[in-house]
């Protein structure tokens, strides 16, 4: 039993306002039941309220528990049995304490609420131990936002229908089998990848928390990961034949940004674009869609890479030992300098894919202004980068403190956004362009320069990051 309890308190432990949120939805919701009249509508507001906070909970609870089953936890006694029985446990107290009650009280549909309940808490629970589980769901959503005449027809008819109560369950069975299948597997540890590597697909994680792949990912992967061996051959290659220092620097690029060449940066343009066009076509097929915010997303998106500057940079502290090594610097400036100019590549890498993804949403939404909406995009995603680069590299280590400060310019950036659109509207391009550039590209590098300086400044250290 004592097992039972410490896996129950595991998501309220790890992330506390989840916990307390989930039960006070399940407290509010039982409330509900009991004490609405009439108990219909008790009832369905109950049901929305539980399944609220059972898709919230067992998501945290599967983040959880896919950190715990790691192949050595395995050989705990009983482990398994454990499991077990804290999931029944689990679907007590969200689906059988709230069935009975209803089942007490004389609310109707009782069988089919119940098993909508089981099917909120499947989902939640197979989205939090395999992410790309929420696409199965993404058309469902996008459809009842296109056609939601069409998707109440559909719902009425499927209320009624005998066949809805098996079909959820099966649901409900299959989710939660995918979800339990992989994260019960013992398997070796996957080799360990850069942390500063170009992907969004959970590698550069930490080993507890690192999402299990599909085999889609997987094979993004494998594209990226050849594209990365034939960069860095040939930037070895073309070293060995003239060691001048340009070459010298694009190799500790290669080996730092193994996923920032061209071909790479190509090939997640492509993939990216390929998502785009297809939420664009099917999500955002209206008439009075503001194109100009297109260019603002396409700005997030380039700066969502910055972040993973100082957590990457951290994580390689014992291996930048060898970087050092290998490099043999005179002093410990000129190491710094090697490190930061290898990173300045990510400015114009995040530049030209801001662009990118600008035309793209220009080509898809027949934009109004897409001189304007690009003149913006190029200068606030320049200056924005120079300033994520600056701050990510020697801002706070601690990861609260990261997030506060990455808020901090993703809300500066899109003001200045906003701001340059607004400019360019009321002087021009000419006057108003300029005023921006001068502006944001002038602040910009101020901040980079004195990140710089201060990053030089710095000892190097390689300890290992304190967990």
């Amino acid at each position: 039993m004592k097992a039972i309890v410490q896996l129950w308190l595991l998501p309220s432990r790890q992330m506390p306002l989840l916990g307390v949120l989930a039960h006070l939805l399940w407290l509010a919701a039982l409330g509900c039941l009991a004490w609405m009249t009439p108990h219909a509508d008790g009832a369905a507001l109950a049901a929305g309220l539980l399944a609220m906070g059972s898709w919230f909970w067992h998501l945290g609870l599967a983040t959880t528990l896919r950190s715990a089953c790691k192949p050595e936890t395995f050989l705990l006694p009983a482990f398994r049995r454990h499991l077990a029985a804290f999931g029944l446990l689990d679907a007590m107290v969200w689906v059988g304490l709230p069935a009975m009650l209803a089942l007490i009280m004389g609310v109707p549909h009782v069988p089919l609420g119940s098993a909508l309940l089981l099917l909120a808490g499947a989902m939640g629970f197979a989205m939090g131990v395999e992410r790309w589980v929420s696409l199965l769901f993404w058309p469902l959503l996008v459809l009842a936002g296109w056609m939601p005449g069409l998707v109440g027809a559909i719902v009425h008819d499927a209320w009624r229908s005998p066949l809805t109560l098996p079909l959820l369950l099966l649901l409900a069975v299959l989710l939660l089998r995918l979800a339990l299948h992989p994260m019960l597997r013992v398997t070796d540890r996957p080799p360990d990848t850069s942390p500063l590597e170009g992907l969004s697909l959970g590698r550069n994680a930490s080993a507890e928390t690192a999402p299990r792949r599909s085999a889609l990912g997987r094979r993004f992967e494998g594209w990226f990961d050849a594209i990365a061996q034939r960069a860095m051959e040939r930037a070895l290659i073309r070293y060995r034949e003239q060691p001048t220092a340009a070459r010298r620097r694009t190799l500790v690029r290669r080996l730092l940004l193994p996923h920032d060449n061209v071909a790479a940066i190509g090939l997640r343009i492509a993939i990216m674009a390929v998502f785009a066009t297809l939420y664009v076509v099917v999500a955002l097929h209206r008439k009075h869609f503001n194109a100009t915010v297109v260019g603002a997303y396409a700005v997030l998106i380039a700066l969502a890479r910055f972040p993973q500057i100082g957590r990457g940079m951290a994580r390689m502290r014992p291996n930048l030992a060898d970087l050092y090594l290998t490099l043999a610097p005179v002093t410990r400036i000129e190491y710094q300098r090697a490190l930061a100019d290898a990173l300045t590549v990510l400015v114009p890498v995040g530049t030209v894919t801001a662009l990118a993804y600008t035309v793209l949403g220009i080509v898809l939404t027949h934009a109004a202004q897409p001189g304007l909406m690009l003149m913006v995009t190029l200068i606030v995603a320049t200056s924005g980068g120079l300033v994520a680069l600056a701050v990510h590299l020697i801002g706070p280590q601690n990861a609260v403190g990261r997030h506060l400060v990455n808020a901090a310019v993703l809300i500066g950036t899109m003001a200045t956004y906003w701001a340059g659109v607004w400019l360019i509207d009321v002087l021009g391009y000419l006057f108003g362009g300029g005023l921006l550039a001068l502006l944001t590209l002038g602040f910009g590098l101020g901040v980079w320069f004195a990140a710089q300086r201060e990053y030089q400044r710095r000892e190097p250290c390689f300890d290992a990051p304190l967990a």
